[in-house]
């Protein structure tokens, strides 16, 4: 946990933009971008004018260093900062500076040079009221500006700015000794070649000699124009700290940044065309529209998280810490659970991170502790949990048909795909079979549900179930159809080599339909699939080799977004995992074909144009290509229960189990509508069946004589589930059923 507040410092989300970085004022680009989006000239001019004090003339002599440096530079069209600059003053409504009433200052400030840099100290000092004087040797002010600009052009500028200002100017006024300057404070701005008095930059403060109570600065140590009207403006500052609290060491200003954004991130749009020299309202606003206002928060635009909470990295450890470790009297205070509990954990959020700080991994291990310490709730998983543990249990099944016992390959489909489509699971390990005979099969659950639960050792055992198998067939290579479980296996278990279904497929060249008859589609990733770009060359490999048009989605291979299953989030956020998958859907018009039995479930469920790229290469299903009919949280039970039944009517007959049946039981009827309410708020059909053989084994039941109904209640697990049901001639009939996700604790009525 302490690794991961220390990784913090590496953060970048308040480095400033590349553009601003290289500014010599410092202008808050993404402020001054987002005034000008909206429209706001005035607010835009102001902004601005507060920045570099002579906005007529910095906008005229700005080498603009923030072009080479903008994202888009490299793409031909950066944004054109200065003409945007030029825009915000032409179009302001009123250029006028502020004037402020304040009290005037009793300390007294001389500036030598009236050039850029002692103008723009004695501006800053003199609207603070300080009663400043400057000597000029010349006759006039400006200083080198008189060889930069025409007269017209600059000097309204400088009278404008100064107009509500007292400054007692001495022209012809040279200074040959400081010793005949009587003040508070001295800024030396003589320029370049000019005289410096013996005094030196002291490197302790920003424009601090290594005499107290002077500062010098400008063209005269060195800057350029711009820099040099910086230094007056910085040396201003530092002069009224002086004032106050006589310390020399104002902080000089930083502006530099460490984030360097990714263009392959960032919508481009070329420049527009221009009617003028000056561009007008309309092109300006377009113009700003183009800026990206460049900020260290990929987190927050990407991961569905941050973004739905709008909370950056350093807020999250702070508000999960506190959640961890409660600072309250009660140590109830958990204000972060469900945000911990809502993480999908698909990495996007270190994969987009330019320094790969990894969130997701911050928040399981949040998790984890919280699960330790008994503080999260147990119900925001319950289910997965018991799901994992009848794929384990129940469903699983080892197979090696060819009796080698040391097979080359494992097949290991994973618990979901089994549920979703059980035939594509014959149909793979058929043609396996086909290639090489000596293969055997796995069918059980790699532990994902345990780890994103939190439930280490639940995990960890599974993990070496895992690994017993394995290693008892010999340590085969192990072919994967769920990426999810490749990647399980590739962290917890890393000497178990492991390839993806999709791989071996592509490298078998397997002769495949063209099903897809030039349809265009998209191929979603599942997020797990980023670590795994191999997998994803092979699967549009085989897409295209089906006859699939190819269009990409916005976001695709190493940015791979969850579709909303990942984290099994949707007991603890259902809300936020509807919204999650919501997006992914409208990323694209275009029908998905994907390789996540999940992402296809999840996606068919809500009418989404989507198919398994295996029914496309093995199309011997039923239902059609884009069948978007998606199995129940039952269904994907029952079908779990079928592929095993099927694999061992196949291979070893004899040890195929009966058909279930329910003699002695009354059948349970439920309407569409009913079982629609049971799938959405995961309970099974087993579930209701249970509880009202419960109730009626028990008799602990009420009876609603109106209705003719029985409502009673059974634990499924830890969970408190209530049935209203009525006894009918031959069977029950089951009218209601709702659980609390609570256990309900009764006294023991035996003495």
């Amino acid at each position: 946990m302490g690794s991961f507040k220390e990784e913090l410092n590496a953060c970048m989300q308040n480095d400033p933009p590349p553009c601003a970085s290289v500014c010599p004022f410092g202008l808050d680009v993404r402020a001054f971008i987002g005034h000008l989006k909206r429209g706001a000239f005035s607010a835009a001019f102001r902004l601005y004018r507060d920045a570099v004090a002579f906005p007529g003339i910095v906008s005229q002599l700005c080498d603009r260093p923030c072009r080479d440096t903008c994202v888009f530079s490299a793409k031909g069209g950066p944004i054109a900062l200065r003409d945007l600059e030029a825009a915000a003053i032409a179009h302001a409504p009123n250029t006028r500076p502020n004037n402020y009433n304040l009290p005037k200052r009793s300390a007294r400030v001389a500036v030598i040079g009236a050039g850029p840099s002692g103008l723009a100290c004695a501006l800053r000092l003199a609207s603070k009221k300080y009663d400043v004087v400057i000597f000029e040797k010349e006759e006039r002010m400006g200083g080198s500006l008189w060889s930069l600009l025409p007269e017209q052009v600059f000097m309204p500028e400088l009278e404008r700015q100064f107009m509500f200002e007292r400054v007692e100017y001495r022209f012809s006024a040279p200074v040959d000794d400081l010793a005949q300057v009587q003040a508070d404070a001295v800024y030396v701005a003589t320029g370049r070649g000019g005289a410096c008095f013996g005094l030196e930059l002291s490197g302790q403060g920003a424009c601090a000699s290594r005499r107290e109570g002077f500062f010098l600065g400008g063209a005269l140590a060195g800057r350029s124009t711009m820099e040099a009207i910086a230094d007056g403006l910085l040396a201003a500052k530092a002069i009224e700290r002086y004032l106050k609290i006589r310390s020399m060491n104002e902080p000089p200003r930083d502006y530099s940044t460490r984030f360097h954004p990714n263009p392959d991130l960032l919508p481009y749009t070329p420049p527009a065309p221009r009617t003028g020299e000056v561009l007008t309202k309309e092109e300006a606003v377009a113009e700003a529209g183009r800026c990206q206002q460049c900020q260290c928060d990929a987190c927050v635009k990407y991961c569905d998280l941050m973004r739905s909470y709008h909370k950056y990295p350093k807020r999250v450890e702070e508000e999960v810490q506190t959640t961890i470790e409660p600072v309250s009297l009660s140590r109830k205070a958990r204000l972060a659970t469900r945000f911990i509990a809502t993480c999908s954990h698909c990495g996007l959020c270190k994969q987009v991170c330019p320094v790969s700080l990894d969130t997701g991994a911050y928040l399981l291990d949040s998790h984890r502790r919280m699960v330790e310490e008994e503080a999260m709730p147990w119900a925001y998983h319950e289910f997965w949990l018991r799901d994992m543990e009848f794929s384990n249990t129940e469903a699983s099944l080892v197979l090696d048909p060819s009796g080698s016992g040391t097979p080359k390959y494992l097949f290991f489909p994973g618990c979901r795909l089994g549920g979703s489509d059980p035939r594509l699971v014959l149909d793979s390990f058929n043609t396996i079979l086909v290639r090489e005979p000596s293969s055997a099969l796995y069918l059980g659950c790699c532990g994902a549900p345990a780890e994103w639960a939190g439930e280490k050792p639940l995990h960890d055992e599974t993990v070496g179930r895992f690994a017993q198998v394995w290693e008892g067939l010999g340590r085969p290579r192990v072919v994967f159809a769920c990426l999810n479980c490749l990647g399980q296996l590739t962290r917890h278990l890393p000497q178990a080599e492991g390839v993806s279904l999709y791989e071996l497929l592509d490298s078998w060249d397997i002769p495949v339909a063209k099903i897809g008859a030039g349809q265009a589609v998209s191929v979603f990733d599942p997020c797990p699939s980023r670590d795994f770009p191999a997998a994803q060359a092979a699967v549009r490999s085989l897409a295209r080799k089906a006859g699939f048009r190819l269009e990409p989605l916005p976001l695709e291979g190493a940015y791979a977004q969850c579709c909303g299953w990942g984290g099994q989030v949707e007991i603890a956020n259902p809300k936020y995992a509807e919204g999650v998958t919501q997006n992914r859907m409208e990323a694209s018009p275009l029908p998905y074909l994907v390789y996540c039995a999940n992402c296809r479930d999840i996606f068919a469920r809500r009418g989404k144009e989507t198919a398994h790229l295996l029914r496309a290469l093995l199309p011997q299903g039923e239902g059609g290509l884009w069948n978007t009919s998606a199995p129940t949280a039952t269904q994907s039970r029952d079908n779990r229960r079928w592929l095993k039944r099927q694999l061992l009517l196949r291979y070893y007959p004899e040890e195929a189990p009966e058909m279930e049946t329910t003699q002695g039981t009354a059948p349970l009827l439920i309407t569409p509508e009913l079982l629609d309410k049971m799938n959405r708020a995961y309970l099974l059909r087993e579930d209701a069946e249970f509880v009202v053989e419960t109730c009626e084994r028990t008799g602990q039941t009420l009876t609603n004589p109106e209705r003719g109904t029985h409502i009673g209640h059974a634990l499924v697990g830890r969970m408190t589930v209530w049935a209203e049901y009525r006894n009918l001639e031959n069977c029950r009939e089951l009218v209601n059923i709702y659980a609390h996700r609570m256990r309900i604790l009764e006294e023991n009525k035996h003495v």
